[in-house]
């Protein structure tokens, strides 16, 4: 029970965010490479692994969370079909699915598997998202770890769609246009990978979510994470879930949609289930 209330606060904590590893993300850049960084050629670069990866894939996952000074370790899998769906499993004792994320460009569901409970609801329901712009293609392209804009369906930025600033050996890439939200996307520019994704509120130097790359592996011809760290900072408290990934296979043999049996599952409002899972994290 513990571990599936940490999984669903953690979600829903990230739907309510409208309202402690620190990443420096500093690189290992040539000062010499960084005169001649263009804004045009980091794009393109960040860019073209795109149409190297998989359409389709699979993965193995560690989950750890972090809030009110608790913390807990889940396994589980990750689950992913380009422009079509995300899904997230958490698993306890190694065998027992106990609560599962699934996104699609239509909707958003968590589903309780202990409590036969379930939140679905399209992305504009949630505050926060609508006044930002956050949508399905806003989530894949952070697990891909892809460069995007805000309110788009799944297209692909160009240069200008940002702004460049170099700082020493650190390369951002940065686009304020509209929805109050300012993306920095810190990019390593030998690698070819991006490091760290922030949000941040328009006028403010602390991002209020930020979605942190660690280690990087050969997949498809790229490189894809095999870790990824996701901060929430809220008023009191920062919270935070990481992501180990392992075993990632092309894989397209999986049920793209989650189908519940309505006689045993009952929905509950966004509001209602995390007004539940508050009290019950306290």
């Amino acid at each position: 029970m513990k571990a599936l209330v940490a999984f669903l606060l953690c979600a829903m904590l990230f739907a309510a965010c409208g309202s402690k590893k620190k990443a420096e993300s500093s690189l290992d850049v040539n000062p010499a490479l960084m005169k001649e960084t263009r804004l045009a050629d980091v794009v393109q670069m960040v860019n073209a692994k795109r149409s190297m990866t998989e359409h389709s894939i699979s993965a193995k996952i560690n989950l750890n969370l972090s809030a009110r000074n608790k913390n807990v370790r889940l396994g589980g899998s990750l689950k992913m079909k380009r422009n079509d769906v995300i899904q997230l499993s958490i698993v306890a004792f190694g065998l027992m699915e106990v609560g599962k994320l699934e996104l699609t460009p239509d909707y958003m569901m968590i589903i309780d598997r202990v409590n036969h409970q379930f939140v679905k609801c399209a992305y504009t329901d949630v505050d926060f998202f609508q006044r930002t712009g956050i949508n399905f293609y806003t989530f894949q392209s952070l697990f891909w770890n892809e460069l995007f804009v805000l309110n788009n369906k799944g297209e692909v930025p160009n240069a200008d769609n940002y702004t460049l600033i170099t700082d020493n050996n650190v390369v951002s890439l940065v686009n304020a246009k509209g929805y109050n939200v300012v993306l920095t996307f810190i990019v390593d520019v030998v690698n070819q990978f991006i490091t760290e994704t922030r949000f941040s509120n328009t006028g403010a130097s602390v991002p209020v979510f930020k979605w942190t790359y660690g280690d990087c592996e050969k997949f498809s011809e790229c490189d894809f994470p095999s870790s990824m760290k996701i901060s929430f900072v809220l008023p009191k408290e920062t919270v935070e879930a990481v992501i180990k990934i392992n075993s990632v296979k092309p894989d397209s043999n999986w049920d793209t949609r989650t189908e519940l049996n309505k006689n045993r599952y009952s929905e509950i409002s966004l509001q209602a289930a995390f007004s539940k899972i508050m009290t019950l994290a306290e």
